[in-house]
């Protein structure tokens, strides 16, 4: 028997007060959200993407955008801490949000966003070439569902995917946003705690893998799949798998407890949910392993219905990795062990723009506000208030992800996939403790959940927009890249001076070199390159040499644009002076052949 001590009754308060439309405060969400929508699109006029440096595009964004984000937190914040019931007006709201944070960059930018977003532009546009994907040339088309689906959309709507790339941000966050609120009311039927976590989880999303790519679909879709096997549990202690769980962590009735639904138990909710693994696990290779461990630690802590359900999945997984395992197993280090999966990402940088390293920081600080909130928010859940039932399991799903992290092949990349996959259930507990109804709405809690989004909403900022002069993509370094798909021979080697530069955007990309399963190579991480930097002819030198000994037997092509002088100036890896010297030096040189310019990119030809 458990020696805790029994959880304190609950003190229900008086039920929220009816919302009628009839009543001012029933518009005020909706004609406030069309308010904040006009003076964002407006704002985007201002936009003076010129001014984008050290801090990314913050100090481009002028004090209207500014205006609409905080007018749009406090709007949220204030429908969420009301004494009314909330009703999905509040959608309308997340609208805005997701406008302001996902959807600037689309409409003020002339390309789409990020240049790894090109390859996967590029392996559509390879489908749409050949019907069908070639299983030895990347890991792209071992997993393909994405890439399928976006073809699809293009033959439908003839809509071109680089514009479907370009909006990929926005509309994929609002699938986000939406999944997000499915999954958490397998956990909560309270509008207020789902849409509480709606909100923490957009804020908190900063690490950019909703853009043009297999995982920004396959996150919610693995959250659906989640959302539905909760959906399976038995209410109450029955829905635990083990009697001693149910014994040490009794369960205080409180209204928004689920009630559990008949057709997530049934055998088409069955059908609809191995679907959805399905999906994940021909669209991405790490998302359904990370869904199969979340979908196993449901199984451990409750009693959803079909236990044979993770045998389904990992049937599944195996199959079709079995399909995937020649060019796996001869391209990739499946596994890694150790703590270097979890060393902090580091960026080469010698005298970057001011602004830019502490801007760095954002990210980090953000991750570490929402892990002490989440700790805080299990804490007092557990030893305040008597509801160590509720977080039990959102705290189990969380913490499944992180620890995968020490076992993964993608390095530190793997952290952030970690963390997107626990925010959802961080974002729950946090909510469930600040904007729940199952106590009075004390000044003191007022003021917690006013100080934790706020701080929340002020670090993702700049760590959403901080990145800009390496994630805006210019139109004609997109240009050059398909010129160099398209109109140069078989084998051709591209060598552009940074590797923030679109590459792989045609369904040409698989003729030339490197191999695609490898990265470009930037001039400026050639060995040698810093102490040839500091003087044109130094560089000049160092280039044609670097151009003369590129693997590979075809023609090498230097390529130098807006992408270049960005990463000059944002990591100061080159005085400014030096770069326009070697630029001048570069397009009278007699061992270079100019083929290609627009706008500020050129290409020059420098092995014959």
């Amino acid at each position: 028997m458990s020696t805790r001590l029994a959880p304190a009754p609950t003190v229900e308060p008086p039920a929220a007060t009816p919302l009628s439309w009839r009543s001012w405060r029933w518009w005020v969400v909706p004609l406030g959200a069309l308010a904040l929508f006009a003076v964002w699109l407006r704002s985007l006029d201002d936009v003076a993407l010129a001014k984008t440096a050290g801090w990314g595009l913050l100090p481009a964004l002028p004090s209207s955008w500014y205006g609409a984000f905080a007018g749009t937190i406090l709007l949220y914040l204030w429908a969420l801490l009301s004494r009314h019931r909330i009703g999905h007006t509040l959608a309308a709201l997340h609208v805005v949000l997701v406008s302001l944070l996902f959807a600037t960059t689309a409409v003020v930018y002339d390309a789409p966003r990020y240049p790894w977003t090109y390859k996967h532009i590029g392996v559509v546009d390879y489908l749409l070439q050949h019907g069908t994907v070639d299983r030895s040339i990347d890991i792209y088309m071992n997993f393909p569902a994405f890439f399928y689906l976006a073809a699809g959309v293009h033959h439908a709507t003839g809509v071109p995917v680089e514009e479907l790339a370009r909006w990929a941000q926005p509309f994929h966050a609002l699938v986000a946003a939406a999944a997000v609120y499915w999954v958490v009311g397998g956990l909560s039927t309270a509008r207020r705690v789902r849409y509480g976590a709606t909100l923490i989880c957009t804020l908190g999303d900063w690490i950019g893998q909703n853009y043009f790519a297999p995982q920004a679909l396959a996150f919610p879709v693995a959250l659906f799949v989640l959302g539905g096997l909760l959906r399976s549990v038995p209410p109450g202690a029955e829905g635990f798998r083990f009697a001693w769980l149910a014994d040490r962590f009794p369960r205080v009735p409180e209204a928004d407890l689920p009630p559990g639904s008949g057709f997530w138990r049934s055998g088409w909710g069955a059908l609809v949910l191995v679907l959805g693994f399905t999906y994940a696990v021909v669209s991405h290779p790490l998302s359904p392993v990370l869904l199969l461990a979340q979908s196993v630690g449901v199984y451990l802590l409750l009693r959803p219905v079909r236990r044979w359900l993770p045998l389904l999945f990992l049937t599944i997984e195996a199959v079709w990795l079995a399909l995937a395992w020649p060019f796996l197993t001869s391209t990739y280090e499946l596994f890694s062990f150790g703590l270097d999966n979890v060393a902090p990402p580091q960026v080469a940088v010698t005298e970057p723009l001011p602004g830019y390293t502490t801007a760095l920081w954002a990210a980090p600080v953000l991750m570490g506000v929402l892990a002490l909130l989440t700790l805080w928010a299990s804490a007092t859940a557990y030893f305040r208030r008597g509801r160590a039932a509720r977080v039990l399991v959102p705290l189990g799903l969380a913490a499944v992800p992180v620890a995968m992290v020490l076992a993964q092949p993608y390095g530190n990349e793997g952290i952030f996939r970690a963390y997107l996959f626990a925010l959802p259930w961080a974002a729950f507990l946090i909510a469930l403790q600040v904007f729940d109804e199952q106590r009075a709405w004390t000044p003191q809690r007022r003021l917690i959940a006013w100080g934790a989004v706020v701080v929340v909403a002020v670090l993702t900022l700049p760590a959403n927009f901080a990145g800009e002069m390496s994630y805006r993509v210019a139109a004609s370094d997109v240009a050059a890249d398909e010129f160099f798909e398209e109109r140069t021979p078989e084998g051709s080697v591209l060598l552009p001076f940074t590797s923030s530069f679109p590459t792989r955007s045609t369904g040409e990309y698989p003729d030339h070199l490197p191999r695609p399963t490898e990265g470009t190579v930037g001039l400026d991480e050639l060995p040698g390159f810093a102490a040839a930097a500091t003087d044109q002819d130094d560089l000049i030198a160092f280039t044609l040499d670097s151009c003369d000994t590129r693997p590979g037997g075809g023609p090498v092509y230097l390529v130098l644009g807006p992408a270049a002088e960005d990463t000059v100036r944002l990591f100061g890896t080159m005085e400014l002076y030096t770069y326009r010297a070697y630029q001048r030096v570069l397009s009278e040189s007699p061992d270079l052949s100019e083929v290609f310019r627009q706008g500020r990119t050129v290409v020059y030809q420098c092995r014959f």
